[in-house]
């Protein structure tokens, strides 16, 4: 009898625990749940990704962009064919529809001379890489029909490069002194990773005493970021957000339209100090205030090119590697994997006018943030405090 009570006790405890178990189941669920439903009446469904189709899917951007000078287009990775089919559709939009003129890239400033030759008619050919290819002619095509005030113009938000910049200081400055122009030719014939901090600080004096120019600008900050990690494999994570910052602010101050298209990563262009050093975007934010726009990009799975970090073969090339399937509810990607559109885009300030909405954006979660490196993936972030928009892509395949 005894034994008999002992083991009623026993599964009356194990029911106990079960029923407590399957209730809080059932209460996440429903919680997750009803997040998921919110989202599905917000999200607008993403019809082709294809940059040469029409508008009509995403003409409801024309008020949502209203009064926006700085519109930033971020990319989850620098490696995803998708992510760059969509900012080159939204960049066709902006431009042909909004009257968007200056864009810049996260890349050379030199580099993007001769692609806005390029496009301007100037030259016939350039180098480019092919995932820009169909968006450079586009806008040749675009820029050939326009007028001079409404042609579209590149640049890019920094140098990365000794030679080509000086290659361009000693075209524009034909009365540069002989000692100054010694130390500039000295840099361009000595391999970057051979210039040691003696010659650097040399090349930076001679930098000074050319005319202020943004390009001389950029060059001076080129000499103090690779001094100050000379002999170091890669820099840290937002050192040279601050740079592009002070760049983007004097490109829009220089040019004609003051309507600016800004193509980088989501960590750049973020409103807040993801990495312990202000980003770009919290720059930008500050100086332009409501005027800034980001429309950052996610995805939850699959391949994309990187630099597998430890390859085996010890390749520092781009690899195409697959990320699995987002799979803890931690992430936002979990719970954007469930909406009804597989592909969608989220206006994040319509949004947050439901309050369960605003806590689920506001509150930090994981969300997917890989550069060209494979390393990091994620980083936990609160999107109401970094995007305005999010432009979602469920599965991906590599450039």
């Amino acid at each position: 009898m005894l034994l008999f009570l002992g083991m009623l006790k026993f599964v009356s405890q194990k029911t106990c625990l079960l029923i407590f178990l399957v209730g809080w189941s059932i209460s996440l669920s429903a919680q997750e749940e009803a997040i998921i439903k919110r989202l599905n009446q917000v999200t607008k469904p993403i019809l082709t990704l294809r940059p040469d189709s029409g508008f009509q899917d995403i003409s409801f951007l024309s008020d949502a962009l209203d009064g926006k000078e700085v519109i930033a287009l971020g990319e989850v990775t620098h490696g995803t064919r998708e992510v760059f089919d969509y900012k080159d559709r939204l960049v066709r939009y902006l431009v042909s529809n909004l009257n968007y003129k200056t864009i810049v890239f996260e890349a050379d400033n030199v580099g993007l001379e001769s692609l806005d030759n390029y496009i301007n008619g100037k030259i016939d050919s350039a180098p480019m890489s092919s995932n820009y290819k169909g968006l450079f002619a586009w806008l040749r095509a675009y820029n050939a029909k326009a007028k001079d005030d409404d042609k579209v113009h590149l640049y890019g938000l920094e140098l990365r490069e000794f030679s080509p910049a000086i290659d361009k200081v000693l075209a524009l400055n034909k009365a540069l002194g002989q000692g100054d122009k010694e130390i500039f030719l000295e840099i361009k014939n000595t391999p970057f990773n051979r210039i040691d901090k003696k010659q650097l600080a040399k090349f930076r004096t001679a930098c000074t005493h050319l005319p202020e120019s943004l390009h001389r600008n950029m060059l001076i900050q080129l000499i103090d970021n690779y001094y100050k990690f000379i002999g170091k494999q890669r820099s840290t994570i937002g050192v040279r957000d601050a740079f592009m910052a002070e760049n983007a602010i004097a490109l829009k101050e220089s040019s004609k339209d003051k309507k600016m298209i800004i193509w980088a990563h989501n960590g750049h262009v973020a409103k807040s100090s993801l990495y312990g050093k202000p980003a770009m975007g919290e720059y930008l934010s500050k100086a332009f205030g409501d005027k800034y726009y980001v429309i950052a990009t996610d995805i939850n799975k699959g391949n994309v090119s990187v630099i597998v970090v430890g390859a085996k073969n010890g390749a520092n090339a781009l690899q195409s590697l697959y990320y699995p399937d987002v799979d803890s509810d931690k992430a936002y990607e979990y719970y954007f994997k469930q909406c009804n559109y597989k592909n969608f885009i989220l206006d994040v300030r319509a949004a947050m006018k439901d309050d369960q909405l605003r806590q689920f954006l506001t509150e930090p979660k994981e969300m997917r943030m890989i550069g060209g490196l494979s390393t990091p993936v994620n980083k936990k972030l609160s999107i109401a405090d970094n995007f305005d928009m999010i432009v979602y892509l469920n599965e991906t395949n590599s450039l």
